[in-house]
């Protein structure tokens, strides 16, 4: 069995992820959203995720938030390991130290936050590969991950498509009517509120706006047959973000850390380099 990527490839896209985890932890620090900033919450919603209800039954979460020690330690230990893997990406302990911590740091806020709030997940999953030492199996992770990535934005897609909600001339002034409306009356002023005011005013726009959303979202379903479009796809995603934070206000910075995995990471430091063969590196 052949590795997918070198080793020299492992590092550089090791040094990407984990770089931005660092970057979007860092960001979490400053917007108050570590569980030890979370000031001991005691209201929460596992949903009807059976993952959530483990860490619920085992009462982790109610001892972590309960404890300012435990949840300073939580958090610390989530970035320094980010941190660490970022400077020593061959490493693969990091990696496993931080995957684990992440773990506890999705649910338990996620579970506070009273929604599954969804681009987090990018920083659930994109560090995964990383805690295998097997070359084969790291460069198999890598591309199940690129799948998933195609399933999150073309899934997303088919639900507008299958629900009907294309369809629907009024489907995006209804989005921003139901999640603006705070801004559109405390900052009308801003350039923002004067952007949405304008796309309620022109239905036609903001039902375009939404139709090529769909689209865009739909093509992704190119990648399940094909990588040759995959750099067309990894622009796409970027634009559908841009996008999201124009007509809808939020920019899910965690979650492009999955698109990256679109970028021909396998075919850098390939000159003079051999692929490396699973007989070389076959444990974990």
């Amino acid at each position: 069995m052949t590795a997918l990527f070198t080793e020299k490839q492992r590092q550089l896209l090791g040094r990407v992820i984990f770089g931005w985890f660092v970057v979007a932890l860092l960001w979490r620090w400053s917007d108050s959203a570590m569980i030890s900033q979370l000031e001991q919450p005691v209201l929460g919603n596992v949903y009807k995720d059976l993952t959530f209800w483990l860490f619920e039954l085992a009462r982790i979460p109610a001892f972590v938030t309960g404890q300012y020690a435990v949840a300073l330690l939580l958090d610390l230990v989530v970035t320094t390991a980010a941190l660490l893997a970022f400077l020593q990406p061959s490493k693969v302990v990091y990696a496993r130290i931080y995957c684990l911590a992440i773990l506890f740091y999705f649910v338990i806020f996620t579970t506070y936050a009273n929604y599954h709030y969804r681009p987090i997940i990018g920083l659930l999953v994109a560090g995964l590969p990383f805690a295998f030492r097997s070359m084969p199996r790291f460069g198999t992770f890598v591309q199940v991950l690129r799948y998933y990535v195609l399933f999150l934005y073309a899934s997303a897609g088919l639900y507008k498509v299958m629900r009907g909600s294309w369809l629907n001339v009024d489907q995006m002034t209804m989005i921003i009517e139901k999640t603006q409306l705070d801004l559109l009356l405390t900052q009308p002023d801003n350039w923002h509120s004067l952007f949405y005011a304008w796309l309620l005013n022109n239905e036609w726009a903001s039902w375009s706006l939404f139709v090529l959303a769909t689209v865009l979202e739909v093509s992704f379903i190119i990648g399940f047959f094909t990588k040759r479009w995959d750099l067309g796809l990894f622009c796409t995603a970027i634009s559908l973000h841009i996008g999201f934070y124009f007509t809808m206000g939020f920019f899910a910075f965690e979650l492009i850390v999955l698109d990256l995995l679109l970028l021909p990471w396998n075919r850098m430091y390939t000159k003079g380099q051999l692929p490396i063969t699973a007989p070389a590196l076959s444990g974990l």
